[in-house]
């Protein structure tokens, strides 16, 4: 089994947990690792260890946060390492967590962490090329 924690600056991963909710629902097995003013490290890695705890000890953990290298992401590296059940992906976005979530039941760690990889850089889109794409498709459409 996968569980999934995310975490970030502010109440982002609040946020984001709350929107994953209204789309996927609740599942206990994704929660929110918050870093908040006034907090530092030591308090952040506090909380991914209560986390962490409360997961089963076969359980394999993936972490997504915002930023590489700031502090919750220091924080994941370092209830991290030495790990092999437990892998990091930077950039969380809300469909990262839907694909993430969705696939969990299906996928191990290390298959989950390169499909993230692929899956979230086709999810960037831009709406003058979309919009363009379309529009050629519509030219095509009235060639045949």
């Amino acid at each position: 089994m996968l569980s999934i924690m995310i975490s970030g600056h502010g109440d982002v991963s609040l946020g984001m947990l709350d929107a994953f909710e209204m789309i996927f629902g609740e599942d206990p097995k994704v929660q929110a690792v918050p870093f908040l003013k006034g907090e530092g490290l030591p308090q952040v890695n506090k909380k991914f260890e209560e986390g962490f705890a409360q997961l089963n000890e076969e359980d394999e953990l993936l972490i997504l946060v915002d930023v590489f290298g700031g502090t919750p992401y220091n924080a994941a590296a370092q209830l991290a390492y030495g790990k092999e059940s437990i892998d990091i992906v930077t950039g969380v976005s809300l469909p990262m967590i839907l694909e993430a979530a969705a696939a969990k039941e299906t996928m191990q760690l290390s298959q989950l962490v390169v499909h993230l990889k692929k899956i979230s850089k086709e999810s960037i889109k831009i709406f003058t090329e979309e919009v363009t794409n379309l529009q050629g498709k519509e030219n095509e459409e009235d060639l045949l």
